[in-house]
Protein backbone atom coordinates (compact mmCIF):
# COMPACT_ATOMS: atom_id res chain seq x y z
CA UNK A 1 0.00 0.00 0.00
CA UNK A 2 1.19 3.16 -1.15
CA UNK A 3 2.39 6.11 1.98
CA UNK A 4 -0.12 8.05 1.04
CA UNK A 5 -2.98 5.40 1.45
CA UNK A 6 -1.34 4.65 4.90
CA UNK A 7 -1.62 8.16 5.80
CA UNK A 8 -5.35 8.79 5.22
CA UNK A 9 -6.07 5.09 6.29
CA UNK A 10 -4.36 5.97 9.49
CA UNK A 11 -5.96 9.41 9.94
CA UNK A 12 -9.11 8.01 9.48
CA UNK A 13 -8.60 5.28 12.02
CA UNK A 14 -7.48 8.00 14.49
CA UNK A 15 -11.02 10.11 13.72
CA UNK A 16 -12.72 6.61 14.58
CA UNK A 17 -11.07 5.94 17.42
CA UNK A 18 -11.36 9.34 19.14
CA UNK A 19 -15.41 8.45 17.84
CA UNK A 20 -15.55 5.59 19.90
CA UNK A 21 -14.16 7.70 23.06
CA UNK A 22 -16.65 10.33 22.73
CA UNK A 23 -19.95 7.78 22.01
CA UNK A 24 -18.72 5.91 24.84
CA UNK A 25 -18.47 9.19 27.02
CA UNK A 26 -22.06 9.87 26.44
CA UNK A 27 -22.74 6.35 27.02
CA UNK A 28 -21.46 6.16 30.45
CA UNK A 29 -23.47 9.26 31.04
CA UNK A 30 -26.80 7.91 30.32
CA UNK A 31 -26.44 4.66 31.52
CA UNK A 32 -25.30 6.83 35.08
CA UNK A 33 -28.92 8.44 34.61
CA UNK A 34 -30.57 5.58 33.55
CA UNK A 35 -29.12 2.29 34.84
CA UNK A 36 -27.50 3.83 38.23
CA UNK A 37 -27.11 -0.10 38.98
CA UNK A 38 -25.81 -1.41 35.65
CA UNK A 39 -27.27 -1.34 32.24
CA UNK A 40 -29.67 -4.28 31.54
CA UNK A 41 -33.06 -4.98 30.12
CA UNK A 42 -36.04 -3.46 30.02
CA UNK A 43 -35.40 -0.64 28.23
CA UNK A 44 -35.57 2.85 30.05
CA UNK A 45 -37.76 5.07 28.67
CA UNK A 46 -36.62 8.93 29.57
CA UNK A 47 -38.18 12.56 28.31
CA UNK A 48 -39.34 12.39 25.03
CA UNK A 49 -37.52 15.61 24.43
CA UNK A 50 -34.13 14.00 25.58
CA UNK A 51 -35.09 10.88 23.51
CA UNK A 52 -35.24 13.47 20.06
CA UNK A 53 -31.35 14.71 21.31
CA UNK A 54 -30.30 11.18 21.35
CA UNK A 55 -31.95 10.47 17.67
CA UNK A 56 -30.03 13.23 16.55
CA UNK A 57 -27.15 12.79 17.78
CA UNK A 58 -27.66 9.28 15.95
CA UNK A 59 -27.81 10.78 12.78
CA UNK A 60 -25.10 13.60 13.71
CA UNK A 61 -22.61 10.62 14.38
CA UNK A 62 -22.96 9.33 10.70
CA UNK A 63 -23.05 12.58 9.11
CA UNK A 64 -19.67 13.37 11.01
CA UNK A 65 -18.30 10.32 9.38
CA UNK A 66 -19.60 10.95 5.80
CA UNK A 67 -18.01 14.15 5.87
CA UNK A 68 -14.43 12.63 6.68
CA UNK A 69 -14.85 9.83 4.75
CA UNK A 70 -15.63 12.33 1.45
CA UNK A 71 -12.41 14.16 2.37
CA UNK A 72 -10.32 11.03 2.71
CA UNK A 73 -11.58 8.93 -0.43
CA UNK A 74 -10.10 9.96 -3.88
CA UNK A 75 -13.46 8.65 -5.95
CA UNK A 76 -16.95 7.49 -5.03
CA UNK A 77 -16.67 3.64 -4.13
CA UNK A 78 -13.40 4.64 -1.91
CA UNK A 79 -15.29 7.34 0.06
CA UNK A 80 -17.83 4.59 0.78
CA UNK A 81 -15.37 1.92 1.68
CA UNK A 82 -13.02 4.72 4.28
CA UNK A 83 -16.60 5.34 5.53
CA UNK A 84 -17.47 1.43 6.27
CA UNK A 85 -13.62 1.70 7.88
CA UNK A 86 -14.73 4.38 9.61
CA UNK A 87 -17.31 3.03 11.41
CA UNK A 88 -15.77 -0.36 11.99
CA UNK A 89 -13.10 1.06 14.11
CA UNK A 90 -15.39 3.53 15.73
CA UNK A 91 -17.79 0.55 17.05
CA UNK A 92 -14.89 -1.67 17.98
CA UNK A 93 -13.51 0.99 20.11
CA UNK A 94 -16.58 2.19 21.74
CA UNK A 95 -17.15 -1.44 23.29
CA UNK A 96 -13.58 -1.39 24.08
CA UNK A 97 -13.20 1.78 25.75
CA UNK A 98 -16.70 1.18 27.81
CA UNK A 99 -14.93 -1.86 28.90
CA UNK A 100 -12.14 0.30 30.17
CA UNK A 101 -14.36 2.76 31.86
CA UNK A 102 -17.17 1.26 33.50
CA UNK A 103 -16.12 -2.72 32.63
CA UNK A 104 -19.20 -3.36 30.45
CA UNK A 105 -20.23 -5.22 28.27
CA UNK A 106 -19.55 -8.77 30.75
CA UNK A 107 -18.77 -10.32 28.00
CA UNK A 108 -19.04 -10.85 23.90
CA UNK A 109 -22.40 -12.69 24.34
CA UNK A 110 -23.82 -9.52 26.32
CA UNK A 111 -27.13 -8.18 24.94
CA UNK A 112 -26.71 -4.33 23.72
CA UNK A 113 -29.07 -2.04 22.47
CA UNK A 114 -27.17 -0.87 19.05
CA UNK A 115 -29.47 1.90 17.11
CA UNK A 116 -32.50 3.51 17.57
CA UNK A 117 -33.25 4.54 14.21
CA UNK A 118 -36.46 3.82 13.17
CA UNK A 119 -36.92 0.94 15.94
CA UNK A 120 -34.37 -0.66 18.36
CA UNK A 121 -32.05 -2.67 16.88
CA UNK A 122 -30.39 -5.24 19.56
CA UNK A 123 -28.30 -7.83 19.73
CA UNK A 124 -25.36 -9.44 21.04
CA UNK A 125 -21.78 -7.65 21.30
CA UNK A 126 -19.97 -9.89 19.00
CA UNK A 127 -22.50 -9.97 15.85
CA UNK A 128 -21.72 -5.78 15.06
CA UNK A 129 -18.32 -6.31 16.21
CA UNK A 130 -17.98 -9.24 13.36
CA UNK A 131 -19.31 -7.02 10.92
CA UNK A 132 -16.81 -4.41 12.19
CA UNK A 133 -14.25 -6.31 11.63
CA UNK A 134 -15.43 -7.33 7.63
CA UNK A 135 -15.88 -3.34 6.71
CA UNK A 136 -12.13 -2.55 8.42
CA UNK A 137 -10.33 -5.87 5.94
CA UNK A 138 -12.98 -4.95 3.14
CA UNK A 139 -11.49 -1.35 3.01
CA UNK A 140 -8.23 -2.09 3.26
CA UNK A 141 -8.04 -4.74 0.05
CA UNK A 142 -9.95 -2.31 -1.54
CA UNK A 143 -7.79 0.65 -0.84
CA UNK A 144 -4.65 -1.50 -1.52
CA UNK A 145 -6.22 -2.40 -5.00
CA UNK A 146 -6.52 1.27 -5.88
CA UNK A 147 -3.12 1.63 -5.29
CA UNK A 148 -2.15 -0.87 -7.55
CA UNK A 149 -4.59 0.17 -10.21
CA UNK A 150 -6.98 -2.47 -10.18
CA UNK A 151 -9.71 -0.94 -8.66
CA UNK A 152 -12.90 -2.53 -7.30
CA UNK A 153 -16.05 -2.30 -8.84
CA UNK A 154 -19.25 -4.16 -8.22
CA UNK A 155 -21.26 -5.37 -10.53
CA UNK A 156 -24.84 -5.00 -10.50
CA UNK A 157 -25.70 -8.10 -8.95
CA UNK A 158 -22.97 -7.80 -6.27
CA UNK A 159 -24.38 -4.31 -5.73
CA UNK A 160 -28.03 -6.25 -5.04
CA UNK A 161 -26.36 -8.84 -2.95
CA UNK A 162 -24.22 -6.78 -0.58
CA UNK A 163 -27.46 -4.25 -0.35
CA UNK A 164 -29.74 -7.34 0.80
CA UNK A 165 -26.86 -9.23 2.90
CA UNK A 166 -26.78 -5.38 5.05
CA UNK A 167 -30.85 -5.34 4.92
CA UNK A 168 -30.65 -8.77 5.98
CA UNK A 169 -28.74 -8.24 9.20
CA UNK A 170 -30.60 -4.77 10.11
CA UNK A 171 -33.57 -7.17 10.11
CA UNK A 172 -31.81 -9.29 12.43
CA UNK A 173 -31.06 -7.07 14.93
CA UNK A 174 -34.58 -5.26 14.28
CA UNK A 175 -36.38 -8.74 15.17
CA UNK A 176 -36.99 -8.22 18.51
CA UNK A 177 -38.03 -4.67 18.26
CA UNK A 178 -41.44 -4.99 20.14
CA UNK A 179 -40.37 -7.08 22.43
CA UNK A 180 -38.13 -4.39 23.57
CA UNK A 181 -40.58 -1.25 23.05
CA UNK A 182 -43.05 -3.41 25.11
CA UNK A 183 -40.60 -3.73 28.39
CA UNK A 184 -39.18 -7.43 27.57
CA UNK A 185 -36.01 -8.74 27.35
CA UNK A 186 -34.64 -9.74 24.24
CA UNK A 187 -35.03 -13.49 23.79
CA UNK A 188 -32.92 -14.81 20.95
CA UNK A 189 -30.86 -13.64 18.23
CA UNK A 190 -31.78 -15.31 14.88
CA UNK A 191 -27.92 -16.34 13.90
CA UNK A 192 -29.47 -18.30 10.43
CA UNK A 193 -30.55 -14.76 9.08
CA UNK A 194 -27.66 -12.66 10.73
CA UNK A 195 -24.91 -15.31 9.04
CA UNK A 196 -27.05 -15.14 5.79
CA UNK A 197 -26.57 -11.40 5.38
CA UNK A 198 -22.86 -11.66 6.23
CA UNK A 199 -22.27 -14.81 3.59
CA UNK A 200 -24.60 -12.44 1.07
CA UNK A 201 -21.84 -9.56 1.56
CA UNK A 202 -18.95 -11.09 1.66
CA UNK A 203 -19.88 -13.22 -1.38
CA UNK A 204 -20.36 -10.32 -3.43
CA UNK A 205 -16.88 -8.46 -2.00
CA UNK A 206 -14.96 -11.71 -2.87
CA UNK A 207 -16.12 -11.56 -6.12
CA UNK A 208 -15.55 -7.84 -7.00
CA UNK A 209 -12.17 -8.43 -5.29
CA UNK A 210 -11.40 -11.40 -7.57
CA UNK A 211 -12.26 -9.68 -10.77
CA UNK A 212 -10.21 -6.67 -9.69
CA UNK A 213 -6.99 -8.90 -9.05
CA UNK A 214 -7.54 -10.47 -12.67
CA UNK A 215 -7.62 -6.89 -14.52
CA UNK A 216 -4.97 -5.40 -16.17
CA UNK A 217 -3.38 -2.31 -14.56
CA UNK A 218 -4.93 0.83 -14.89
Amino acid sequence: MKRESLRRLFWAGIFGITMGYFEASVVVYLRAIYYPEGFSFPLAVGRTDLLLVELGRELMSIGMILAVAALAGRNLFERFSIYCFIFGVWDILYYIFLKLTINWPPSLFTWDILFLIPVPWVGPVWAPVLCSLCFIISCILIVRCEDRGRPVRPSLLEWAMAISGGIIIILSFCEEYRIVIAGGEPESFCLPLFFLGIALGAAAFIRAYIRALGKEKT
